[in-house]
């Protein structure tokens, strides 16, 4: 109304009456959704009245025992070891279903009398035309006879003729007590009479999801199908999963993705050819594992090895599917460099080993080698986050202007957004009309939007009118979105559901609930009316400039801050990134950073810096292109990948910087 009216008190409390019964109306959906959502026990071994069909694996040998502290009047003794995978199995081929998702538990302990602790691992074997794979689920380093430990975490098998669980240890031989197992699930029973996505957007621009394996299967893959037309690998693609030794290219991983997009006629925006992450290290070094340096001869090393990657990718999908631009061969666009604008650097750049070998070059040599190699038929895209932010559009705006100026072959300007409710969406109208001006296509390519707005939220389910206040703010990036869907390629949601996000537990980012229902967030991007409660409108304020990524609330340190982020994550493993600002008055010449790991993480691969691990320690050191920090706000960021029994925690329990504890974001 406008500013200074009044309204009688009678109608004041009507229309507060009426949002009332709106918003009651919308909790009730909400909870409904949530309690049709049921939980059923797949598998329990309590070993009460027997074995439950558990036998030895290996040379180990099974037998139930009621005399060492069982958790009722029995439990499952594992003798006779030989080797660390001997333990205790049970099929399940006829009790798990590939790409549905279940919460796997089970007890163990040592025997009274044994003496330390050890590493015992919950896994599980899948087996498919001859070949074996091996899934980790659960690991406890610190098993002992004192007391019972609990292994429990979510787990979604690939595909499988066979399948079996299994308790094995990580190195020792020692006896083993297991009890209590149980496995549940939540049935997926998605609702496929929902208007389509795809549908809704269809003159606009395809709508896409990243996919892992999980997604092309059962009622994950009913949704995909139902709502989507394009789908982009979230990890097959990747230099790690391709290419992990020089002379060695693997594809079964991308190849059963893109198989999928041809039966089932979606377009495929491949991710991505060139990222300072999950590059194995090879890449960067001799062959006697010394550093490449930034002599002529290296630095060709590095070129020939770039684009030996982007040709033997591209002729592998041309030679399986047929040339670029035909019917049988579903990739459109590939991501050809990923995240090399860095905002805190005086030249706009990410300082990464591509960087440290080849300077800045290297960003122009991929796009021409992925022209050659792709063909005229394939978009070339760059790719970035925080691309909405004032400070990181300018840099990556200058880049793009600058490859165009030399005549790269840049297609397209891709925007992450990963964001939060409450980011203003007049920087992304902003971002999105300043490439507007330039001769690219532009794409939305890893969107989500966390349902937190600080790191001091957390929770295990977000609260109702949060996921209604998420609804609208999808309600309104989309509103942009469609302003600019004439220089849009496409739109991609970085995942499916709120299981499977790379975002802390709570976050729920995304469209579908973990148990596929429809949230407010899908009917935002669907149909807005549909939401029913209305909370105050997204901001339409310019955010003010941050740091290169959200910046949560600190814990007590020093005058230094580490900034750490898991990046992705995936059964087994994680990628990580730390950023370390000198917040002190005098400049840093030299750093060492540590912290602790939360979560029982094990390094396996460091770039931008040299590391080592001592129990849950990690100590990481400069490289001599970073060693200096400048005062008053000079940073360096490294990554790394590292494995993990379940979640990778979010935050180190603590960190330091040359000694000094700092805060931890």
């Amino acid at each position: 109304m406008p500013h200074g009216a009044r309204t009688p008190l009678r109608a004041t409390t009507a229309m507060l009456a009426a949002v009332v019964l709106v918003l009651a109306g919308a909790l009730a959906t909400l909870h409904a959704q949530r309690a049709a959502a049921a939980t059923t026990t797949v598998l329990s071994a309590d070993f009460e009245n027997g074995l439950d069909s558990w036998t030895g694996r290996g040379a180990a040998a099974v037998a139930l025992q009621s005399t060492d502290s069982p958790r009722g009047a029995q439990s499952l003794e594992v003798t006779g070891r030989t080797a660390s995978w001997n333990g205790a199995t049970r099929d399940v081929t006829s009790l798990f279903t590939p790409g549905t998702s279940y919460t796997v538990s089970v007890w163990v302990r040592l025997p009274s009398g044994s003496s330390g602790s050890a590493g015992v691992r919950l896994s599980a074997q899948r087996d498919t035309a001859g070949t074996s794979s091996y899934d980790t689920i659960a690991t406890s380093t610190t098993v002992t006879s004192g007391a019972w430990t609990q292994l429990t975490a979510s787990y979604t098998p690939g595909t499988f003729t066979t399948a079996s669980l299994y308790v094995e240890t990580t190195g020792s031989l020692t006896d083993l007590l297991v009890d209590d197992v149980l496995v549940t699930s939540t049935a997926l029973t998605p609702d496929l009479t929902l208007p389509a996505i795809k549908t809704a957007w269809a003159s606009s621009f395809p709508v896409g999801a990243a996919v892992e394996a999980p997604e092309t299967l059962g009622a994950r893959s009913d949704v995909l199908l139902r709502h989507f037309a394009q789908i982009t690998p979230g990890n097959a693609m990747k230099p790690d999963a391709t290419h992990p030794s020089e002379a060695t290219f693997t594809f079964t991983g991308a190849d059963q993705i893109v198989d999928y997009a041809v039966a089932h006629h979606l377009r495929v925006y491949g991710h991505t050819l060139l990222w300072h992450q999950q590059t194995p290290a090879w890449f960067f070094q001799h062959a006697d594992g010394s550093s490449l340096t930034t002599s002529t001869d290296d630095q060709a090393l590095l070129r020939s090895r770039l684009q030996t990657h982007i040709q033997t990718l591209a002729d592998h999908f041309r030679t399986t599917y047929g040339e670029y631009g035909a019917a049988g061969n579903p990739i459109v666009a590939f991501d050809v460099v990923n995240e090399v604008v860095d905002e805190n650097q005086s030249d706009g750049l990410r300082r990464s080993e591509w960087y440290r070998v080849l300077g800045p070059s290297y960003i122009a040599d991929a796009f021409r080698y992925a022209r050659t190699a792709f063909g005229p038929n394939v978009k070339l895209f760059i790719n970035d986050y925080n691309t909405e932010y004032a400070n990181k559009r300018a840099p990556y705006l200058a880049l793009v202007k600058s490859l165009l100026a030399q005549g790269v072959p840049v297609d397209g300007v891709g925007h992450q957004l990963h964001v939060e409710i409450g980011r203003s969406v007049s920087d992304i109208d902003a971002t999105l009309s300043a490439f507007d001006a330039l001769p690219v296509r532009q794409a939305v390519t890893e969107l989500d939007v966390s349902t937190y707005k600080s790191s001091g939220e957390s929770w295990t389910t977000p609260p109702t009118t949060r996921l209604v206040e998420q609804g609208y703010y999808y309600r309104d990036v989309f509103a942009v979105l469609k302003k600019h869907a004439s220089s849009l390629e496409s739109v991609t949601l970085w995942g499916l559901d709120d299981s499977r996000t790379w975002l802390r537990s709570g976050a729920a980012p995304l469209l579908f609930d973990g148990t596929l229902a429809a949230k407010p967030a899908f009917w935002g991007v669907v149909d807005p009316s549909r939401i029913e409660a209305t909370p105050t409108p997204t901001s339409t304020t310019p955010t003010p400039t941050p740091t290169p990524t959200p910046t949560p609330t600190p814990t007590s340190g020093g005058a230094c801050v580490v900034d750490y982020q898991v990046s992705s994550a995936w059964p087994g493993g994680f990628v990580g990134q730390v950023t370390v600002v000198n917040t002190g008055t005098a400049a840093v010449d030299g750093w060492t950073v540590r912290w602790t790991f939360g979560a029982g993480e094990q390094l396996s691969q460091v770039w931008s810096a040299t590391a080592t691990q001592q129990g849950t320690q990690v100590t990481a050191t400069n490289l001599s292109w970073n060693a200096r920090l400048a005062a008053a706000g000079g940073s360096t960021t490294f990554g790394f990948i590292g494995t993990s029994t379940g979640t990778p925690a979010a935050d180190p329990t603590s960190a330091s910087l040359n000694g000094t504890s700092c805060v931890v974001r």
